[in-house]
């Protein structure tokens, strides 16, 4: 079938049941535009730049499991999309970013060329699952395909599609390849059976629950083996949400080293599952894990390339995380009440744990948890419905949120928590709103990475977005000037010189309000989700981070 590639590019994405992109025109990537505009099923949301339009991208995707689409033109509309993409790489987010590139007859050649990068592809394979330039017009639509294959089928991650303008405007034969199987590799047999046996013999089991369980749709799986086990169940930030936080058979955040460290230590067994063990959560600034010989680690992750990259474990596990779990809850079969164990009732299922000595460890915060940090994120909760999704820029207010905000459903709280970038929250937020046009979304940001992407509130009133966004105002980089008087004992470039936010938000066309105290919050989120558009609220709050040296 002969088509423009523009065309095709739009034909393959309309095959993959993609219904929204997210992206800025360029001189070089107007052949997918002109095929935009000659069809209905696909809509366009407009961005005010390129990271924006990844980050909304993100915000899709990490909201519904699906990928999120950026389309932008050659060498600056493409390299400013690296940032959101160093971010979709560490969280593992399906992020798929079509650029156009320079004259097919000229790449490569560093020939002084408009919006040329010389081989453009090359800055962005180090952060993507994968990165393809074509050489061929013809291989449009199969390389658009095989990326989203790859995508249903490993480890989710972003992926970077450039291609010559020349072939974006000229017409070309080409066709749809095969729709694949998709499946998702299952777990060998005789390791879920070594995994079983440990965790049958385990006296104080504990489960780690990363984003993999919520990629793999595997919160019902998760939940079940931890009954049968009488397990606590620790979250990382990406797998928030995977069981709810409102559930006793969850315990708190891995990162919390007062409420995780000392439950580390207790366990004789614990099972790691479609989490990476990040460096930032177990050896950062506060949990520092390790695991003995008398503690057995079994990790199951769709990746082998994770496994055993900080730590090594006894029994490792490659494939999916619902396959994974599902097997184990089989093989374990019922307690020896002859129940699933919804409520323990032996000594096998309910474990050896003091469940006294959990609960007081579930509680457990830093001094400078103050009562303003803690009544602000209780208020934003009971302000909003548990479908509410909240998603969080980098701030001392995030940084707190990160580990007792209460998350009661999966894909509901959106951290950057892989690269910790600023200006993330905003774009993220209008993409999570595209999404999900009927649910509250909050914005929750610094002044400091409010300015960083303050041009996409020109985005949420073009397309009169409900979205709030609740701004803490301090008047400086907070995190970074309490870490600067804490190394260094002194401070300086950190304040900030701030405009008056909400007279600005009603510049755009957004509605601006500076809340007198945290308590006028809830009845301001009310009102705006009512507002045919966005609403910025501007609360005062020092916070400082919770980082412990």
């Amino acid at each position: 079938m002969i088509r423009t590639g523009g065309q095709w590019v739009v034909e393959a994405l309309r095959a993959e049941g993609v219904r929204r992109v997210f992206g800025i025109p360029g001189v070089h990537n107007l052949g997918i535009y002109d095929a935009l505009l000659g069809q209905s099923e696909i809509a366009h949301v407009l961005a005010r730049h390129e990271a924006g339009a990844a980050f909304m991208a993100d915000g899709y995707a990490r909201s519904t499991g699906r990928p999120g689409v950026a389309i932008v033109t050659s060498g600056p509309g493409a390299t400013n999309t690296m940032t959101p993409l160093v971010e979709a790489y560490a969280g593992s987010m399906p992020v798929v970013v079509i650029m156009s590139d320079i004259q097919s007859t000229m790449v490569g050649r560093d020939a002084g060329s408009l919006h040329e990068v010389p081989n453009q592809i090359e800055c962005f394979r180090p952060v993507t699952r994968m990165a393809e330039a074509l050489t061929r017009a013809e291989d449009i639509p199969g390389t658009i395909a095989g990326a989203f294959d790859l995508l249903r089928t490993g480890r989710p991650g972003p992926v970077a599609i450039s291609i010559p303008f020349d072939f974006l405007n000229g017409e070309v034969d080409a066709a749809l390849p095969a729709r694949g199987s998709s499946r998702r590799p299952p777990c060998h047999v005789a390791d879920i059976e070594r995994a079983v046996a440990r965790l049958r013999g385990a006296r104080r089991p504990l489960l780690v629950a990363g984003g993999g369980v919520v990629s793999a749709g595997a919160e019902a799986e998760l939940r079940a083996l931890a009954q049968r086990l009488g397990a606590p169940v620790l979250t990382t930030v990406m797998g928030r949400g995977a069981i709810g936080e409102d559930d006793p058979l969850w315990h708190a955040v891995m990162p919390n080293k007062r409420a995780t460290e000392e439950v580390f230590q207790a366990a004789d067994v614990v099972l790691v599952v479609g989490c990476r063990l990040a460096a930032r959560s177990t050896q950062g600034l506060l949990l520092n894990l390790s695991f003995t010989p008398e503690r057995t680690l079994i990790h199951l992750d769709i990746d082998p390339t994770v496994i055993g990259k900080l730590f090594a474990p006894e029994i490792a596990i490659v494939g999916d995380a619902k396959d994974g779990l599902a097997r184990i809850v089989h093989a374990l079969g019922p307690g020896p009440s002859g129940l699933t164990v919804e409520r323990p009732a032996s000594r096998e299922a309910s474990a050896d744990w003091d469940r006294a000595w959990l609960a007081r460890l579930k509680t457990a915060a830093s001094p400078r948890y103050t009562a303003d940090v803690s009544g602000f994120i209780h208020t934003l909760r009971a302000a909003l419905p548990p479908e509410a999704i909240v998603v969080n820029d980098q701030t001392g207010i995030n940084y707190w949120m990160e580990w007792h905000f209460p998350v009661l459903r999966p894909r509901t709280f959106l951290y950057p928590v892989g690269s910790a970038t600023l200006g993330y929250g905003l774009p993220a937020a209008i993409g999570a709103q595209i999404a999900h046009p009927d649910r509250p979304v909050v914005a929750v940001l610094g002044d400091g990475g409010f300015m960083f992407s303050v041009n996409e509130l020109a985005t949420a009133v073009k397309y009169r977005l409900p979205l709030a966004i609740v701004l803490m105002n301090d008047d400086r980089y907070g995190a970074i000037k309490w870490l600067q008087e804490k190394m260094f004992k002194r401070s300086g470039e950190t304040d900030l010189a701030n405009p008056d936010f909400p007279a600005m938000a009603k510049t755009f066309g957004a509605t601006g309000e500076r809340l007198p105290t945290v308590d006028a919050l809830p009845a301001a989120l009310a009102r705006a989700f009512k507002n045919d558009g966005p609403t910025l609220l501007e609360v005062a709050l020092e916070v400082e981070p919770p980082w412990e040296f």
